[in-house]
């Protein structure tokens, strides 16, 4: 993340902006950041706190105090450098605020994933009841090695119940069958049923001796 912002491939401002106070950050610190962001990309080493003041509603000197907080809050860095002619400047960056929000999106990531574990594991035990252990490991390996999201598998038990069928094995067979087909998304998995259904109704009414089809049929799993 903190390569595509020196190489102008992130928008910094709108990022930070949605998850600045869940980072231990205030508004007069988020302006600053933005400002000091900005400086450090177009003008770095020769820029002051006038640079930045000019922008907000506090004076240089407020502004170097809020500078020396953020480095001492471990959100900006300075290290001292040595030019090509010997001379030593001082360098500053972002990349420990990067190295904090990168942390700060790993955990939100794993406790949603935590969070729709445990929804979907309360959902299948209201379909079945007491869960088995082999029962529960397919489940666990649904969300963690074959990684399907918690909309797939909600969808997967959908079209089992449309069979009247109580069977974990059947819903295994279903998102297997879509891991096969690479669907990773619950629109793809919708448009590939409504194609299904598609095809049958216009097999169906091309030959003369087929049956009537309900509309909403549902797809035939076990005999993929």
């Amino acid at each position: 993340m903190y390569e595509l912002w020196k190489n102008n491939l992130l928008d910094f401002n709108t990022l930070l902006l949605t998850i600045y106070s869940e980072l231990g950050l205030n508004e007069q610190e988020y302006v600053f950041l933005v400002l000091l962001a900005r400086l450090i990309q177009t003008k770095p080493g020769d820029w002051t706190f006038a640079d930045i003041s000019t922008h907000m509603t506090i004076d240089d000197a407020s502004c170097s105090l809020l500078f020396i907080s953020l480095v001492e809050r471990q959100y900006v860095s300075v290290t001292s450098q040595t030019d090509t002619e010997g001379k030593r400047f001082e360098e500053y960056s972002i990349l420990p605020l990067f190295e904090k929000i990168n942390k700060h999106l790993k955990q939100k990531k794993n406790q949603s994933q935590s969070t729709q574990r445990e929804e979907i594991f309360k959902m299948i035990e209201q379909e079945f009841g007491i869960l088995s252990p082999l029962d529960i490991e397919t489940i666990h390996l649904w969300m963690t090695e074959d990684n399907f999201n918690g909309d797939l598998i909600k969808l997967a038990i959908q079209e089992m119940n449309s069979y009247q069928i109580k069977s974990i094995r059947y819903i295994d067979k279903i998102l297997l069958e879509w891991k096969k087909k690479n669907i990773t998304t619950i629109e793809e998995a919708k448009r590939q049923l409504i194609a299904f259904r598609q095809r049958k109704q216009t097999a169906a009414t091309t030959s003369a001796q087929a049956p009537v089809v309900d509309p909403n049929f549902y797809y035939d799993w076990m005999n993929e």
